[in-house]
């Protein structure tokens, strides 16, 4: 699956404006990306990928904007429907990711981890790094059993697409190749793609434990709010280890 099948998807969107806001659930929590204004909304995944998801279990915290604050150490479990089959490859043993390639919309980037800020919140990228992908490294190594957690803006500074403007046009059974710092590549195959409410995430189906390891690629999209400065919706890719 090579970079010219697939060039066609990334072009058919290229006019935005300013940055996206994502708001992304981490174990009951909360991450919100800087926004001001988009014009055109980035691809969103067919109808039949989208979902809207149970809400998110309420918290004894309650930050600004609703949402719950995140914890480092708590692992949610998920119920029987978001319990994952086997994996049919081997585990890799943990090797923190260096750079991401996803050839069905042309995406390469370098990768950095990130953890949580002085509040309990996901930190995101800033800076030179800005419009690179995130691991976050609250979460297993891609590779390992368990989902491992990419993330990435939808939009930056210089009123240009971010590193993942073209993630929704992201389809199943495309590859993501996750280059790690042992020098071995992780290959993950694409299973799912969703829209979901950010007043809805599904956090259980995106950082539950899984069987085998797992891949999950989050960024913002949908309808851009401008009252409330953010997109309305994350689009969330989910994959499965097939190589190493």
């Amino acid at each position: 699956m090579g970079f010219g099948q697939h060039s066609a998807r990334r072009r058919r969107h290229t006019v935005v404006v300013a940055a996206c806001a994502a708001l992304i659930v981490v174990g009951g929590g909360a991450v919100t990306w800087a926004a001001t204004q988009q014009v055109e909304a980035p691809p969103a995944p067919p109808a039949a990928s989208s979902t809207t998801q149970e809400e998110p279990p309420a918290s004894s915290t309650a930050p600004k904007d609703g949402a719950t604050q995140p914890s480092a150490s708590s692992t949610p479990e998920p119920d029987a429907e978001g319990s994952s089959p086997a994996s049919a490859v081997q585990p890799l043993s943990a090797s923190p990711p260096v750079a991401v390639r996803i050839p069905g919309i042309d995406v390469e980037s370098p990768v950095h981890g990130l953890g949580l800020d002085a509040e309990g919140k996901l930190q995101v990228p800033t800076g030179e790094r800005y419009n690179e992908v995130a691991w976050y490294d609250g979460s297993p190594t891609p590779g390992e059993v368990g989902p491992a957690v990419l993330e990435g803006h939808v939009t930056g500074t210089g009123y240009a697409p971010s590193v993942f403007f073209e993630l929704g046009d992201t389809r199943k059974g495309d590859l993501i190749e996750v280059d790690r710092a042992d020098g071995t590549t992780a290959t993950f195959e694409v299973t799912e793609v969703k829209s979901s409410p950010k007043d809805d995430f599904p956090r259980i189906d995106v950082y539950g434990a899984t069987d085998g390891p797992e891949l999950r690629v989050i960024t913002c999209g949908g309808t851009f709010d401008k009252d409330a400065g953010r997109h309305l919706d994350n689009v969330i890719v989910f994959a499965k280890l097939v190589q190493d």
